[in-house]
């Protein structure tokens, strides 16, 4: 990094924070694919436990995010098993096939 920048010495000694800073850094294009139907893409991710619990007894929740229509579908979570989220996911997966 030295090397790249010249003339920001003082002395025998070299700021590194100012080198830094005034490096170029190189600019990544990532290209970004669209989805153009609804539930082509979909993301998802649990959340909890939370202090409170529900009125139901419910500490955790699982979201589906349509990337499409970035609609939300939320449902309660007693725990975070995996057989629960599998379960949950079945009956999303059913709603949205119910849906088209």
């Amino acid at each position: 990094m030295e090397s790249l920048v010249d003339g920001y010495t003082y002395g025998d000694w070299i700021c590194k924070t100012y080198v830094l800073a005034k490096h170029k850094r190189k600019i990544i294009q990532i290209l970004v694919q669209c989805t153009t139907t609804p539930f082509e893409l979909l993301h998802s991710d649990t959340c909890g436990p939370f202090a409170t619990k529900s009125i139901r007894g419910v500490t955790h929740f699982i979201v589906f995010i349509d990337d499409f229509s970035r609609y939300a579908y939320v449902y309660p979570l007693l725990n975070k098993l995996a057989g629960t989220c599998t379960g949950i996911f079945q009956l999303f997966q059913k709603k949205v096939e119910n849906w088209g």
